[in-house]
């Protein structure tokens, strides 16, 4: 068994530390006599690395002077008793070493602090006692002491104990891998695991105490003083306070149009007349079906001025599932424009706000009583059951982002802000009301302008924006990009993915690494350019971007799976509570009940605990940082994905007999989903009917790129074995298009470079780009790289017209035509 050292908590990525002098810390001993040293010492750190990590097969290797190297194999968990593991430490045969990576080593000899070796123990590392040892070291890694007397290295491992003379013990941990912080930690908890094994041979190691009470209120009390006060008013509430204070200021702008504080309130109150004409009442829901725009914003205050609910849906989604959202979310009626009416009718009543009677209904103000906990918004999620899930947001929610959004980004009435988030989720919130409630403009490009990094850097730029928000993806490629130094941009605010690069220093602007979903809003926030700044470039390169700490009035824990606190390093869940909470799911309460539980950290003044799914660790300093998913969730394009959904989907098609589906890095590192079917009984399903099928159900970012038509794998229990699965074919696959070779340099050049973007080999220039597994994210990095190499301006969408390589090496032709261009290299 081998296990590399960075896997423990707190150790620095592939232990790229300084390498150096070692961290030696004197570990706490119990008040009673240990008879048997070594074994408590094995025993103990086998404890505490089970607590640490949940590992139950584990390597300790000793070391006795004089004496050969020897490993000891034990399997722990958290019922083993002290008593338990005492005994199987003594008992346990030790087998020679043979080379393998321990966890841990013990040494022992009675090594002294006076010993002339060349540890040193003469300085105090960092508080919490001991000090540090003279370079003893192999890249950082220390010798043990074997070595001192001159014979061969044995055992060696990221965490040594060694015995001093007057009874006590020394934890050595390489500077390589860990920072002053952690090597006292590790020791401090070492010394608890080693007075629970000897004051109680009943304790089991899940019960041991880790913590001091000191050291937990520091992490559940200390590290979420997030309490502010947040002004009464609710969002539609500021709109109209505004609209009376400044009503000339220009609360939303777009290509060619501009809307008032003024004109924008007196529209939603016209517009919440007509509903209430109609029969809306108060606490009813309303779908809002609208591209970015300022009719979406007037139809979202207006259900807001009626104090009703916001169905927020996309009219980019496929037309059933637009459907059942406005099904199961009861809508007494849906807003929409007349090019949509197909998409939303048959269900409830629609209203087209291209028809302009509404705008002769009374502009005089609707004001529905409105509470903290009645419904602004309906926002739709992935669901492992194959359909979305509603999530009930509050007023007060809502309330209470915005406040921290303004706060925490310095927007105020001077800033410029932006609307680029797609318009069916609650990011509406995040990006968009918490300009507006900030009195001040809200602007929304046209839609090609998110296509290009360039393009939208660009905009950025001309239209002097301060404020933005951007999925990972398109943030990353931004701030690649060359600034000029008139750019008035102040930050950007990154959602949807985990960050896993720092921004350069560089940059004329900050980025802000945030955290949260439609059940709890903004959960937590880093500034991750200061703190990069901070870092220094040694630092940046040992660690990945945190989401850093709670926003107002949030709560953030990294728990146990019985809730309980755990160290900074060790791997939980994130629980939330406080006010970004959502109400749970509309419609489920057994999905509700499993993510929103009672909560026994402070329940009297949040008894409510929102169970994430996200796994993450505590730096030292407090910051959270992910890890990764409890669940198969997945973020696609910045979408969370619930791929059991898409399995769903899947497994109802004709003959499909199981489906699974994993998410995979592409070349590009980009995720892109993989289709496993199994075929049924009958005809063995086509994909490209399966892929039509897809589109015609699900939301581009939920489609497979690729699929594998075949038998599943299983385990011994029967289930479907997801590590079995093979790698998506590089050929081309089967599409509805005849296979036709290119005929000229263009159509040549084409191929390579839609080759390289899809990863695939055999590409005819008849095939459609999206039935190869193209998205929107691909289509962008292959206009780019169309761009540059025919050295030519096309746009996104006449290049996409009709995607294949035959129409686009036409467009390419006419755009260099009389220009001479040749190819570049």
């Amino acid at each position: 068994m081998e296990t590399t050292n960075s896997s423990l908590p707190l150790a620095r990525p592939a232990g790229d530390g300084p390498a150096g002098e070692p961290h030696r810390h004197s570990v706490p001993v119990p008040g009673k006599a240990l008879p048997q040293r070594e074994t408590f010492a094995v025993a103990a750190l086998a404890g505490l690395l089970h607590r640490y990590t949940g590992e139950t097969d584990l390597l300790i290797g000793r070391q006795a002077r004089p004496g050969p190297a020897e490993t000891v194999r034990l399997r722990v968990s958290g019922d083993t008793t002290a008593a338990d593991l005492l005994a199987a430490v003594a008992a346990t045969r030790a087998e020679p070493f043979s080379g393998e990576t321990c966890h841990a080593v013990v040494s022992t000899g009675d090594v002294p602090a006076s010993d002339a070796s060349p540890y040193d123990t003469s300085a105090n590392d960092a508080p919490g006692g001991g000090a540090p040892v003279g370079d003893s070291s192999t890249n950082g890694v220390p010798a043990n002491d074997a070595s001192l007397n001159g014979e061969e290295p044995g055992p060696r491992a990221a965490l040594t104990v060694l015995t001093r003379g007057e009874g006590g013990f020394d934890l050595v941990m390489s500077r390589a891998e860990f920072d002053a912080d952690a090597a006292a930690q590790y020791a401090l908890h070492l010394g608890r695991v080693l007075d629970a094994l000897a004051a109680d041979p009943d304790v089991a190691l899940r019960d041991v105490a880790l913590l001091t009470e000191e050291e937990s209120r520091r992490i559940l009390v200390d590290w979420n003083q997030t309490d502010e006060p947040v002004p009464d008013l609710f969002f539609h509430e500021i709109v109209a306070d505004i609209a009376r204070r400044t009503p000339d200021v220009v609360a939303v702008a777009w290509p060619g149009g501009r809307l008032t504080f003024r004109e924008l309130d007196d529209q939603a109150n016209r517009l919440a007349h007509r509903l209430a004409s109609v029969g809306v009442r108060p606490r009813d829901r309303v779908g809002v079906c609208f591209p970015r725009g300022a009719e979406s914003l007037i139809a979202q205050l207006a259900c807001f001025k009626m104090a009703a609910a916001a169905i927020l849906l996309d009219p980019e989604f496929p037309d059933d599932r637009v459907r059942f959202m406005i099904e199961d979310a009861s809508a007494a009626v849906v807003l929409t424009m007349a090019a949509h009416e197909s998409k939303v009718s048959g269900i409830c009543p629609v209203l087209s706000l291209d028809d302009a009677d509404w705008r002769d209904e009374p502009a005089t103000p609707v004001g529905e009583p409105v509470k903290a906990e009645d419904l602004i918004h309906i926002c739709y999620t992935s669901g492992s059951t194959g359909a979305p899930k509603a999530v009930m947001v509050p007023h007060g929610a809502a309330r209470n982002l915005i406040y921290s959004m303004r706060v925490i980004c310095g927007i105020t009435e001077k800033s410029r802000g932006t609307w680029l988030a797609a318009p069916g989720y609650g990011m509406v919130e995040v990006e968009c009301f918490s300009v507006l409630a900030a009195g001040t403009t809200v602007h929304i490009p046209e839609p090609s302008v998110v296509t290009s990094p360039e393009w939208l850097r660009d905009w950025l730029v001309s239209e002097r924006i301060t404020h933005t928000l951007l999925m990972k993806a398109m943030a990353e490629r931004l701030w690649t990009l060359h600034w000029p130094a008139e750019t008035e941009l102040v930050n950007i605010r990154i959602c949807g993915e985990r960050v896993q690069s720092w921004p350069s220093a560089d940059l004329p602007f900050h980025v802000f690494n945030l955290y949260g979903s439609a059940e709890a809003t903004v959960v937590a926030t880093c500034d991750i350019t200061r703190l990069g700044e901070d870092l220094g470039e040694e630092g940046r390169a040992h660690r990945l971007p945190p989401i850093g700490r709670p926003t107002p009035n949030v709560k953030a824990y990294v728990l146990g799976e019985n809730l309980e606190v755990l160290p900074p390093g060790v791997v939980g869940e994130i629980f939330v509570a406080g006010e970004s909470l959502s109400e749970g799911y509309l419609g489920r309460p057994e999905a509700t009940a499993e993510k929103w539980l009672d909560n026994p950290i402070d329940p009297v003044r949040h008894p409510v605990l929102y169970r994430t799914g996200d796994v993450a660790r505590y730096w030292t300093d407090g910051s959270i940082e992910i890890v990764g998913r409890t669940d198969n969730q997945v973020k696609v394009r910045g979408n969370r994905v619930h791929l059991g959904e898409i399995e769903a989907v899947l497994a109802a098609r004709p003959g499909v007999g199981q489906a699974a589906v994993l998410a995979k890095k592409d070349g590009q590192g980009d995720v892109q989903l993989v289709a496993y079917i199994e075929p049924g009984s009958g005809p063995v399903p086509e994909v490209r009917d399966v892929r039509a099928a897809l589109q015609q159900t699900l939301p581009s970012f939920m489609v497979p790129a690729a699929y594998v038509i075949g038998g599943l794998p299983t385990t011994t229990n029967g289930k479907i074995d997801r590590t079995a699965l093979p790698e998506p074919p590089r050929s081309r696959p089967d599409v509805g298009s005849p296979y036709q070779e290119p005929r000229d340099d263009i159509e040549r050049s084409l191929r390579e470079i839609w080759a390289k973007t899809l990863e695939l080999e055999g590409i005819g220039i008849l095939d459609n780009f999206f039935e190869l597994g193209g998205d929107s994210l691909r289509a962008a990095r292959l206009t780019d790289r169309i761009r540059e190499a025919f050295d030519v301006d096309v746009d996104i969408d006449d290049l996409f017209d009709e995607a294949s390589i035959e129409r686009m090496a036409h467009t390419v032709a006419e755009a260099r035509k009389g220009r001479g261009t040749a190819l570049k290299g």
